[in-house]
C-alpha cells in the first residue's frame, strides 16, 4: 500500500509530472482542478506535489471539530474551505477572497467536491468602503500591500470585520493574506474564536510586527501551540470564550 504523502509516492509523482496529466489532482482529500488560468505553472507544481498550501491543511485537518463554525479570511482557490466543509458541513463554513479572478475557480473547486460554503468576493476591515487590492501573476501574491512593480490595482467592496464576526460566530479562524494579518488583527474582536490557524508573512511585515501581532492575541487569551507550528504557519487556541 502506497502512504499519502510518502517517498513512494514522492518518487511516482515526479516520474508522472513529465507526462500529460489529468484535469485536476486530489490533495488531503480534496480535488483541485489544474487546468484553469489562475493556476499559474508554479501553483499547479504546488498541487500536483500536493505541497500546496499543505501546512495549512494539516493543522486544519488535525485541529478542527465537525461542530466548528469557520471564517477563513484570503480563501484562494477554495482548497481550505472545501476541506472544512467536508468535515463540517457547507452551512458552517464562510470563506471571504478579495481578488474578483478567483470567484470561478473557487466554484469550480466546491463543485468538484460537492460542497457549498458561502463564499463572498470581499475585503473585511474596519468599517466599510472600498480598499485599493494588488493583484500578482501569482494569484497566492496578491494583497492589500504592493509587491512588486508589475502587481496591477484594483478596487474592492470592503465590509467591517467585526460586524460579520459578530453575525457569524466563528469558532475557527482561518488567516491568509499575505502580509494584511497585522492590520486585520490590529482591528479584529475576536471573542468567539476559540482556534486560528494563521500564515504570517515576515518578508512583508518584519518579524517585529509579527511579535507585535501575536502578542495581542496572546493578551486576548490565546497560546501558540508550539508542538504544532509549521514554517510561517501557526496554531493559537484558548480554552476559554469571551462572554
Amino acid at each position: 500500500m502506497i502512504r499519502p504523502g510518502g517517498k513512494t509516492e514522492k518518487r511516482i509523482k515526479r516520474i508522472l509530472w513529465h507526462f500529460p496529466k489529468a484535469g485536476y489532482s486530489t490533495n488531503f482529500g480534496v480535488r483541485l482542478p489544474i487546468r484553469h488560468p489562475a493556476i499559474t505553472p508554479p501553483i499547479l507544481k504546488d498541487i500536483f506535489f500536493g505541497v500546496y498550501e499543505s501546512k495549512e491543511a494539516e493543522l486544519v485537518g488535525k485541529k478542527i471539530a465537525a461542530d466548528d463554525v469557520v471564517m477563513e479570511v484570503g480563501a484562494g482557490i477554495g482548497f481550505l474551505s472545501a476541506l472544512c466543509a467536508k468535515i463540517t458541513g457547507s452551512e458552517r463554513v464562510f470563506a471571504y477572497e478579495a481578488n474578483p479572478q478567483l470567484m470561478d475557480v473557487i466554484k469550480q473547486v466546491h463543485e468538484l467536491n460537492q460542497v457549498a460554503p458561502t463564499v463572498s468576493n470581499v475585503l473585511l476591515g474596519e468599517g466599510e468602503g472600498e480598499c485599493t487590492f494588488w493583484l500578482e501573476k501569482d494569484y497566492w501574491a496578491s494583497s492589500l500591500i504592493q509587491g512588486s512593480k508589475d502587481a496591477t490595482p484594483i478596487r474592492v467592496r470592503q465590509i467591517d470585520l467585526n460586524q460579520e464576526i459578530e453575525r457569524i460566530r466563528p469558532s475557527f479562524m482561518i488567516l491568509d493574506i499575505e502580509g494584511g494579518e497585522y492590520e486585520f488583527l490590529r482591528h479584529a474582536r475576536l471573542d468567539p474564536i476559540r482556534k486560528m490557524v494563521i500564515e504570517v508573512h515576515p518578508h512583508v511585515l518584519s518579524y517585529t510586527r509579527i511579535s507585535e501581532m501575536l502578542g495581542w492575541l496572546f493578551a486576548a487569551g490565546f497560546a501558540l501551540d508550539l508542538g504544532n507550528m509549521r514554517k510561517n504557519v501557526v496554531y493559537l487556541f484558548r480554552e476559554t470564550v469571551a462572554a
